[in-house]
């Protein structure tokens, strides 16, 4: 079977054997081409699909509007088209203000893809200005459609001076080049136009006049496959039909004639609810005549055993997590009253050809009548896409029945032989490269026992909800997978000589297969190449898919990602593009709604598009992944968009007002102005404090990257409002390295003409440098500024840091002096949010200097205030302070029941506090003799560490604290060791 890539130049061939006109040398007439006709270096194809060569290389003709308009010029042959008409075709509906720039954009579009070399105000040879529309100049050998025309003429003129063999040859080959219909991949909307229209009844016409002229000659067999193609889209055309029926008795096939009657009888009374007429009626009498018999039924010869599988990939790696679920999908064919279907999916170079043929291998011996594989060229670089009827004419052919290609309307009856062929008959069916279930659906056998495994870029959705198909992800590799596969390829010695460089591959290549074999290509081709050199060349973002690229495009990381960018709608490939301006790596819906400038649910289409197209991951609802590999393929077509500026406005927009809504909604009014949210930016909200804490676990990182934007873009007042609104009230904003950010932004600050965000910056900073010295100076610094505006929330705020600082720095003094201002201060601002987190830092600095009966009673008061306010994010602190000042004061059931509460009900973006508790948890339980409540806080306090956990547990309390706590945990344990050994 031809391979995909070759398609381009089968078709070139297929013109050249159609091609009769040379041999026609009785013909006097000579050949006549269009009016003032150039030179052509360009060949168009209309039957079967719109297409263009130039120079002998297929040209993408780019969306479909221009390719509407290019198949209206070229069914014109030449005339001119008004603007009005291509206005009418293009929209079906009522046609915008612009629809004239938008034509003549077009139009400019095509010339210089004739053209490429054409300058921008030239209208080149072959697309011309013609009154207030265009004409296009072409020879006559330069599209098929022309061709077409020229030797019906030339048939005509034949037969007319009694030349019949001429004649009969010409209409046999304008019969064969015309067989499927013209212009098939445009809309239906658009093939509804006159011109469109009176081609189709052209062909009509034209395959009476050949199949008459032939039968008249004795050339009937030579007519009868394209009559059946024609036929085949007029199905109501009882003159056409009765035809085909004098076309099957002339040679020999009688039965098929009987079918054709049949079938049409049973069409015009579904459809019409009318009764065959006169000529299909008298084809029929005709036929009888000739002696048919119901004996004379189709008795096809015995089909052969396709053994048809493609070898295995080499260096195949075997997923063990897929090997389980293939198998039970393999017993299911045998259990199962219908077909079994199973759709591999995932993104262009995932392997998932490599795995379908792979498993169908294994499996093969299963299915005693044979093995089918088709190639549907779904995405395949020439963008010709094998409809379903080439697809079931080569299956058919597979299986001992020649037959023919039909539209795509009418392709039931082709499907029909196709499935009958395959009664009662095991067969294993791989379809690969599908584009969507539409292209499938008829190429389904309806027998049981047979299994069709699909593999396609696109999630098949309506395949898996209306024939029932299993959806199997093939996801990418993992490390061991992925180290495995560069073993198969280069072997154990050359791969693992540097383990170092070896690692670093695998992590750059990110699990796809195809970026995998091409590094293992490019070592094996240069044995003195060492596989550092390859990371060297593949570590560079900015060139890491020319390092992945090979001279094939088949086997090339960006040429394989482009075919599926190229299918895509417009808008969905914009969002392509705009998702690399997101800094990852998870992707919100109302985070690419707002870079996209679009609604929230055009969004959730637009990035269904996507997910359904396999260049996008949901991994969960409304949270999008992209791949690394297609992060850098979108990253390099965004470098191309010119609307990348305001991709990155939208982005700072949609995070400054996310993140001062994250913070509002932990009931602290966010400081200082900024602009208002912009229209077509969707910035997160929240119904709960819970909500907003889980953002800015989940945020953070691409938060810290969106201010980095604003900085690059100018935007320090916009980059300032989101420092401060970086993380919830009372928590630590700054992560780790990205102080010297925040320094830049502070000494930019004076200049915003806010004191108050100068002010919070400084009291930000003097957080982080806590217990260091500098942090005394920025925090006065803040206080200041907070004293001179009157403001006695920013103060509150400032002496409970001032508190921290103190308590860090062991003078619990200082702590319970600050702390006792700022309650009293936020007492005064009568903002019981305010008050809880004062109260909060006083009760530590109470428990910290032993009072805790003082303690326990501050940190009552603010556990009630943050309930009553729903100030969620402070229970679990607060449950941690009354825990433990429960358990010193011997209160040990209360410190169990808080505890409990405490781990169960709270809400925090860290788990120190939760560390603490759990901590406390354990031993108090152990105090109580509980042992299995003990047993419980020992465990969820060693979970939580093993998960990173401790080191949150030091900046939330200390070192000291925190070694403490881990001492207390390891003291319970062992003493529950001992009891469970001596019991």
């Amino acid at each position: 079977m031809r391979r995909a890539r070759d398609k381009p130049q089968a078709w070139a061939e297929k013109r050249s054997r159609h091609s009769l006109i040379p041999r026609m040398s009785n013909v006097t007439t000579p050949d006549r081409r269009l009016p003032d006709g150039p030179p052509s270096h360009c060949e168009f194809k209309v039957f079967g699909g719109l297409g263009c060569r130039r120079d002998g290389s297929d040209v993408d003709l780019g969306p479909v509007r221009q390719r509407i308009i290019l198949a209206k010029l070229l069914a014109a042959g030449g005339d001119a088209v008004s603007l009005d008409s291509i206005v009418d075709s293009v929209w079906d509906d009522q046609p915008p203000a612009s629809a004239a720039n938008q034509i003549h954009r077009h139009v400019g579009n095509l010339r210089r893809i004739l053209e490429p070399d054409l300058d921008v105000r030239e209208t080149g040879r072959y697309l011309l200005p013609a009154g207030t529309g265009y004409r296009l100049i072409l020879a006559t050998e330069a599209s098929d459609l022309a061709m077409y025309r020229e030797l019906v003429r030339r048939a005509r003129e034949a037969l007319a001076g009694g030349d019949a063999l001429a004649g009969v040859r010409a209409y046999l080959t304008a019969l064969e080049l015309g067989r499927s219909p013209a212009f098939t991949d445009l809309p239906t909307g658009a093939l509804r136009s006159p011109e469109f229209v009176a081609i189709e009844r052209e062909r009509v016409a034209v395959a009476l006049a050949a199949s008459e002229a032939a039968m008249a000659h004795g050339m009937a067999d030579a007519a009868l496959t394209p009559l059946v193609s024609v036929a085949a889209a007029a199905p109501l055309d009882e003159a056409l039909q009765a035809c085909l029926m004098r076309a099957y008795v002339a040679t020999g096939h009688r039965a098929e004639g009987v079918q054709v009657f049949e079938r049409t009888r049973q069409r015009l009374a579904d459809e019409l609810g009318v009764d065959p007429g006169s000529e299909l009626r008298e084809a029929y009498r005709e036929l009888l005549a000739s002696g048919w018999t119901s004996q004379d039924e189709l008795r096809p010869p015995d089909a052969p055993r396709p053994a048809q599988l493609p070898p295995p990939v080499a260096g195949f790696v075997r997923r063990n997590d897929m090997a389980a679920v293939l198998d039970a999908l393999l017993s299911d064919a045998f259990s199962d009253a219908t077909i079994v279907i199973t759709v591999l999916g995932g993104m262009g170079g995932i392997g998932k050809t490599a795995l379908a043929v792979h498993w169908a291998h294994q499996i093969a011996n299963e299915f005693p009548d044979g093995q089918l594989f088709l190639n549907l060229r779904g995405l395949d670089p020439d963008g010709r896409v094998m409809s379903s009827q080439e697809a079931l004419a080569t299956l058919l052919a597979s299986l001992g029945e020649p037959t023919v290609s039909t539209p795509q309307e009418n392709v039931d009856a082709q499907a029909a032989r196709y499935r009958s062929r395959l009664a009662g008959r095991r067969v294993l069916i791989l379809l690969d490269n599908a584009r969507d279930a539409d292209q499938v659906r008829p190429l389904l056998p309806a027998s049981r026992g047979s299994l069709v495994i699909v593999t396609s870029r696109h999630r098949m959705t309506s395949l898996v909800t209306r024939e029932g198909a299993r959806y199997l992800q093939v996801d990418r590799l993992t490390g061991a997978e992925s180290r495995q596969l560069l073993i198969n390829r280069l072997g154990a010695r050359r791969a693992t000589m540097d383990p170092d460089s070896l690692d670093r591959v695998i992590t750059l290549c990110a699990g796809l297969p195809l970026a995998l074999a091409i590094v293992a290509a490019r070592v094996a081709l240069n044995p003195t190449l060492p596989l550092s050199a390859v990371v060297t060349a593949v570590s560079d973002p900015s060139a890491r898919l020319d390092a992945l690229s090979s001279a094939d495009s088949s086997d090339d990381v960006r040429s394989v990602f482009s075919w599926s960018y190229r299918a895509l709608d417009p808008s969905a490939a914009q969002v392509f593009r705009a998702l690399a301006v997101h800094p990852g790596p998870g992707v919100s819906l109302e985070s690419m709604a707002s870079v996209a400038g679009v609604s929230r649910a055009r969004a959730r289409t637009l990035l269904t598009e996507l997910v359904t197209a396999n260049l996008l991951d949901e991994a969960q609802s409304g949270r999008y992944f992209l791949h690394d590999l297609l992060r850098a393929y979108a990253g390099e077509l965004l470098d191309e968009d010119r609307e990348r500026p305001e991709y990155e406005r939208r982005l700072v927009m949609h995070y400054l007002h996310s993140a001062r809504a994250a913070y509002a909604r932990h009931h602290r009014q966010p400081v200082g102005t900024v602009t208002a949210v912009p229209p077509d930016v969707t910035p997160e909200s929240f119904d709960s404090v819970s909500q907003a804490a889980a953002w800015y676990t989940r945020e953070r990182p691409a938060l810290w990257a969106t201010i980095d934007l604003a900085l690059a873009h100018g935007l320090g007042p916009d980059a300032a409002a989101m420092v401060l609104a970086a993380a919830a009230p009372g928590n630590n904003s700054i992560p780790a390295g990205r102080t010297p950010t925040v320094l830049a932004i502070l000494d930019m600050a004076s200049a915003f003409g806010e004191p108050l965000i100068e002010a919070e910056l400084l009291r930000t900073v003097g957080e982080v440098f806590a217990p260091l010295p500098p942090a005394d100076e920025y925090l006065r610094r803040a206080l200041s500024i907070f004293e001179g505006a009157r403001d006695l929330a920013g103060q509150a705020d400032v002496l409970r840091n001032l508190a921290v600082l103190s308590l860090s720095r062991g003078d619990h003094d200082a702590a319970n002096a600050y702390g006792e201002g700022s309650v009293a201060l936020a007492r005064r601002t009568e903002r019981q949010e305010l008050l809880a987190v004062s109260l909060l830092t006083l009760a530590r600095a109470r428990l910290r200097s032993d009072r805790f009966d003082d303690g326990a009673r501050v940190a009552d008061e603010g556990l009630a205030i943050a309930m009553v306010q729903h100030l969620d994010h402070l229970n679990l602190r607060y449950a941690q302070l009354i825990a433990e000042s429960s358990w010193r004061l011997g209160r040990l059931e209360r410190a169990v029941t808080v505890s409990e509460w405490g781990l169960s009900e709270g809400v925090s973006e860290s788990n120190g506090p939760r560390c603490a508790i759990a901590a406390i948890l354990a031993r108090a339980a152990f105090d109580l003799d509980d042992q299995a409540r003990a047993e419980q806080g020992c465990q969820q306090f060693e979970s939580l560490i093993a998960d990173n956990g401790f080191r949150e547990l030091i900046e939330f309390s200390g070192i000291e604290e925190a070694e403490a706590y881990r001492t207390m945990v390891a003291y319970v344990r062992a003493r529950l060791s001992l009891k469970s050994g001596a019991s």
